[in-house]
Formats: structure tokens, C-alpha cells, sequence
């Protein structure tokens, strides 16, 4: 029985996934719905260029020459990751968050044995590859500002001066 709906959530999830997908961030219910077929490699995770670029040499001097570069540089790295801490976002409710765990919970205890498929299959591994990959791309992305900030450039190519304010300051909620 549970290996029928397994089977069931897998061929919708493949048939909406391209919908789902596109619809949401990172977080959001789409990717959540289509976790199992990333966990099964029958969808597998690409990882931008810029990104991986990123991982090979965070630190580079490349595209450190003025601002306008440092400003594509930090634009192409936003594009793959999102927009930074220090950039001003559309407030988004907490429900999209919720809605998204509830999702992947839901979706992922449909599959018994979860864990082990993803070390069989290598899902486990590309996960790691494309997290390190993400952190890479704010690494440089930060490295980055810090040269912009030194070359006075304006944001987003150097951080924004409350995000270099000289007493950090707690969250309140």
C-alpha cells in the first residue's frame, strides 16, 4: 500500500513539478513537492556556473578591477543565490515558510528507507556539493562588497552603510 502511493505522489509530483517549480524560491512548496525526485536522482540539482566558479576560488582578484565589475560579479551571484542580508526584500509572510516544511515532511515520509536511497543513489553527496557551492557563492559575494567598499562603490557592488554600521544592533523579535 505504502509503495502505491509512493508511486502515485512520485508520477504527480513529475507531472506538476515544472509548474511547482517555477512558482517558488528555495523554500518554497514546489521544491518540496519535488524533493523525492532530486532524493531518487531522477531530477538532479544544477548548479549555476557562477556558482561553481565561486567554489573553485572565492577569493580571486577576477572582476576586482572597478566597480562596474565588481557590480556584474555581485549581480550574476544574486541572480544564483538571492538577494544578500544587507539588500532591502519584499516582506514575505511566515506562512510560505510553514506551508513549505509541512510540504517536504509530508512528501518525504510517503518514502520509507528515504535516507538510504539518497546514499545509494549519490543524492546525499550532490546535496553537500551544491550547499558548498551556495556557501562559495556568499563568500565571494561578501569578499566582493569588501572590495567595493574600499573602491567606494556604490551598493549593490559594496555592502549598504547600515550593514557596516559601527554598533551592531539584536533583532527585537
Amino acid at each position: 500500500m505504502r509503495h502505491g502511493v509512493a508511486t502515485l505522489v512520485l508520477a504527480t509530483v513529475m507531472a506538476i513539478s515544472p509548474t511547482m517549480a517555477s512558482a517558488g524560491g528555495q523554500d518554497s512548496v514546489g521544491r518540496a513537492i519535488t524533493q523525492p525526485l532530486r532524493d531518487t536522482r531522477l531530477k538532479n540539482q544544477k548548479i549555476p556556473a557562477v556558482l561553481q566558479l565561486a567554489a573553485s576560488a572565492p577569493y580571486s582578484g577576477a572582476n576586482t578591477g572597478s566597480c562596474s565589475a565588481i557590480l556584474a560579479e555581485v549581480r550574476r551571484l544574486e541572480a544564483a543565490l538571492g538577494p544578500d542580508a544587507d539588500s532591502a526584500r519584499r516582506a514575505k509572510g511566515e506562512g510560505s515558510a510553514v506551508a513549505a516544511v509541512a510540504a517536504r515532511t509530508a512528501v518525504n515520509s510517503l518514502i520509507p528507507g528515504l535516507g538510504i536511497v539518497r546514499v545509494i543513489t549519490g543524492a546525499d553527496k550532490e546535496q553537500r556539493r551544491a550547499e558548498a557551492a551556495v556557501y562559495a557563492g556568499s563568500i565571494r559575494r561578501a569578499y566582493l562588497k569588501g572590495i567595493g567598499r574600499m573602491k567606494r562603490c556604490g551598493t549593490p557592488a559594496a555592502p549598504t552603510a547600515a550593514a557596516i554600521a559601527d554598533t551592531p544592533e539584536l533583532d527585537r523579535e
